[in-house]
């Protein structure tokens, strides 16, 4: 089987190989790696928690450089995190360069997943009052 190589580790067919590969790069560059459990409770963390101590921790999940897209989860999750100040980082290669950076989980968005953006109550109760004749 025929599998490029892009900066360091193959473009694996599946994202489970891709995660592996930029882990074992990322452990040779120093940074401690813990996987998250993907289970229902644990639906739009990350994939990875990473730390080094130069850098600090980094919330991390690993995308398909094509095709990658964020879930439903996702969108609420790291937005939630974003407004209390938490980043996620998304890599997509073996290539720690985008984790010395700002979080760029909000390069990926797309305008479809302002649909999946949880409301604050008090939004729903301004829009409800504004629904509701004299």
């Amino acid at each position: 089987m025929l599998r490029r190589v892009f900066l360091g580790c193959t473009v694996a067919k599946k994202e489970s190989q891709l995660q592996s590969e930029i882990q074992s790069y990322l452990r040779s560059r120093g940074w401690l790696s813990y996987v998250t459990t993907a289970n229902a409770l644990m639906s739009g963390i990350p994939d990875l928690i990473l730390f080094r101590s130069d850098v600090g921790v980094r919330f991390t999940d690993v995308k398909r450089p094509v095709g990658g897209t964020l879930t439903k989860r996702q969108v609420q999750v790291w937005s939630d995190w974003q407004q209390h100040g938490l980043g996620v980082w998304i890599i997509t290669e073996c290539d720690e360069s985008v984790l010395l950076g700002q979080p760029n989980w909000r390069d990926w968005w797309q305008p479809r997943y302002e649909k999946y953006l949880l409301k604050p109550p008090s939004q729903i109760l301004r829009e409800l009052d504004r629904d509701i004749p004299d």
